[in-house]
C-alpha cells in the first residue's frame, strides 16, 4: 500500500503560515500599543511638570502673558493626549480584530488537523487489515505446503 498522504496538507501548511503571520502582526500591534502608552505617559509627565511650574510661579508673581503661555501650552498637551488616546483606541480595536482572526484561524487549523487524524486512522486501519490478510495467506500457504510435504 502506498504511503499516507493528506490531500489538504498544503492548505493546512498555508493556514499555519497565515497563523504565524497573524501572530507576528499582533506582536507588532502590541508593541505599538506600548509605545503609544509610553507617549501618553510622557505627555502627562510634561503636563504635570508644567502645571507645577505654573502653580509655583503663580504663588509668587507672574505676568499675564506668562499665564497665557502656560495655559496655551497645557491646552496643547491636553489636545495631544486626547489625540494619542484616540490613536491608542484604534490600536486596541485592531488588536481585538487580530485576536479574533487568530482564534478563527486556530479553529480552521484544528478542524483540518482533526480531519487529517481521522484520515490517518482510517489509513492505518486499512494497512493493518492488509497485513492481517497477508499473514493469514502466509500461514495458510505454509500450512498447505507442509501438509503436502508429508
Amino acid at each position: 500500500m502506498k504511503k499516507f498522504k493528506f490531500s489538504l496538507e498544503k492548505i493546512l501548511q498555508l493556514k499555519e503560515q497565515i497563523l504565524k503571520n497573524l501572530k507576528n502582526d499582533l506582536s507588532f500591534l502590541q508593541m505599538a500599543l506600548k509605545e503609544k502608552e509610553a507617549e501618553i505617559q510622557d505627555l502627562w509627565s510634561k503636563y504635570y511638570k508644567t502645571d507645577n511650574e505654573y502653580k509655583e510661579k503663580s504663588s509668587k508673581s507672574i505676568m499675564p502673558y506668562e499665564i497665557a503661555q502656560y495655559k496655551d501650552y497645557m491646552s496643547y498637551i491636553t489636545n495631544l493626549i486626547k489625540k494619542k488616546e484616540e490613536e491608542k483606541s484604534v490600536i486596541l480595536k485592531k488588536i481585538e480584530a487580530k485576536k479574533q482572526e487568530i482564534i478563527n484561524m486556530n479553529i480552521d487549523i484544528s478542524t483540518l488537523e482533526k480531519l487529517k487524524d481521522k484520515k490517518l486512522a482510517k489509513y492505518n486501519y486499512k494497512v493493518q487489515k492488509m497485513e492481517e490478510i497477508l499473514i493469514e495467506e502466509f500461514v495458510s500457504n505454509s500450512t498447505s505446503v507442509s501438509a503436502e510435504a508429508n
